[in-house]
């Protein structure tokens, strides 16, 4: 974060997407609202990557994501930091099963 802070925006938007576009896949926390986290979900999902977003139960999430109808796109709702990897583990055992 603080290397963050004195690194020039354009080259912060431009790693960020390099690693989206050489990931396989997205896995995001949306239970704070951030623009930019959205800007890389649907980035995303414009590349055709599968994207699990996890929400704290009881937060309100953003109804862009929720209301989201994308193909590949999964929500998971958690209780507590296990529940939330539960379910990480469960989207990254379907990615490999699929070979995605």
């Amino acid at each position: 974060m603080e290397l963050e802070k004195v690194v020039d925006p354009r080259e912060i938007y431009r790693r960020d997407l390099r690693w989206i576009e050489e990931c396989d896949a997205l896995i995001a926390e949306v239970s704070t609202p951030s623009h930019g986290v959205g800007y890389e979900i649907a980035y995303a999902l414009g590349l055709s990557k599968p994207v699990l977003c996890c929400y704290k139960r009881g937060v309100a999430v953003s109804k862009m994501i929720l209301g989201n109808q994308s193909k590949g796109l999964q929500l998971s709702e958690y209780e507590n930091a296990g529940v939330a990897l539960v379910a990480i583990d469960g989207f990254l055992d379907q990615l490999q099963a699929t070979g995605t």
